[in-house]
């Protein structure tokens, strides 16, 4: 009997969890989700152009991360990257909204923190020598998220996407 109710509890705590908070104590796991706005479809560009790619963070309520432009001495700032294609780059400055700013006494330092849902827009290049078709890559985004009372290690969540280079017209 003992083995039976051994594995109907083993069987009632077990569930499966994809990374999106459902509870408050799920929040503490990952309190940060990355998307592709608009999916991870290709996206057309034309050889030598750009094309910009829009994610979007949602943020759990309570945390927060640190903006692209956080000042070095402090928290770890928001990196977004691109990678898995040699000949795809941000070409450009990543089109970001304007952080919060205030004082962390956590750190001891002003910060630049973003809280809630928050888009960021990648120019997304390639070389006018690119061979025309689809590029898969990655797009990297490092981070650490916080809150009031305490700092999750950094991370970096990878998110799918694509381009289909069209030659030169």
């Amino acid at each position: 009997m003992n083995k039976l109710a051994y594995l109907l509890l083993l069987s009632l705590s077990i569930h499966r969890y994809d990374g999106v908070p459902r509870n408050a104590g799920d929040l503490s796991l990952r309190p940060v989700r990355w998307t592709v706005v608009g999916g991870s479809s290709p996206r057309d560009v034309v050889s030598g152009r750009t094309v910009p790619i829009t994610v979007q963070v949602d943020i759990a309520k309570g945390w927060h991360i640190y903006s692209l432009t956080q000042k070095s001495g402090g928290p770890i700032p928001l990196r977004l990257e691109l990678v898995g294609a040699a000949d795809v780059v941000v070409r450009g400055v990543i089109n970001a909204p304007k952080p919060e700013r205030t004082f962390d006494k956590n750190f001891g330092i002003e910060t630049e923190l973003y809280s809630g849902n928050v888009k960021f827009t990648i120019p997304v290049g390639v070389p006018g020598h690119s061979l025309a078709g689809i590029r898969r890559f990655q797009i990297a985004a490092r981070y650490q998220v916080c809150s009031d009372k305490v700092c999750l290690p950094s991370r970096t969540d990878t998110l799918d996407a694509a381009i289909r280079i069209a030659g030169r017209r």
